[in-house]
């Protein structure tokens, strides 16, 4: 027998954590390779878990459990903003799953990128394997290098 439960989008009750209306999409099962959590897991757990011990609660509703780390911009619409800090928050697994697949309006995008600026940082593509024989080397874009705003020169 299955315990009914209110969808926690609209609050209709429902066998499952979401009412037929607000099922997100299911994927393939195969991980995301390309997310960062996968390309560079060290990394990724450690600036995760830096994170998490420093706000230890939810940015949208205030809870303390189950936290994680989401990008406001998504990765795959600006994967060189992949780690950086100032495009990341701390929300619990509920709400991440809530905004998941949601895409940032221009003006966040450009908040972000405002605060990633002001900071003083070009964001790289470092997620990316480094070129045999360069170990210390940040990933160059195709075309050339980036100068201090970001541009390729």
């Amino acid at each position: 027998m299955s315990r009914i439960k209110p969808c926690i989008v609209c609050g209709t009750p429902s066998e499952t954590t979401r009412c037929d209306d607000h099922q997100l999409p299911t994927h393939s099962g195969t991980p995301n390779t390309e997310h960062p959590a996968y390309a560079n897991n060290a990394r990724w757990k450690n600036l995760s878990a830096r994170l998490r011990r420093r706000q230890k609660f939810c940015d949208r509703c205030g809870s303390r459990h189950k936290l994680t780390v989401d990008h406001i911009v998504r990765f795959k619409d600006r994967p060189e903003w992949a780690y950086e800090e100032a495009n990341l928050r701390i929300l619990c697994k509920t709400c991440n799953s809530e905004l998941a697949g949601v895409k940032a309006t221009p003006e966040v995008e450009a908040q972000v990128a405002a605060a990633i600026k002001s900071r003083g940082r070009v964001p790289h593509l470092s997620y990316y394997p480094t070129p045999p024989g360069s170990p210390r080397d940040r990933y160059t874009p195709p075309g050339g290098m980036l100068d201090k705003e970001g541009r390729l020169s």
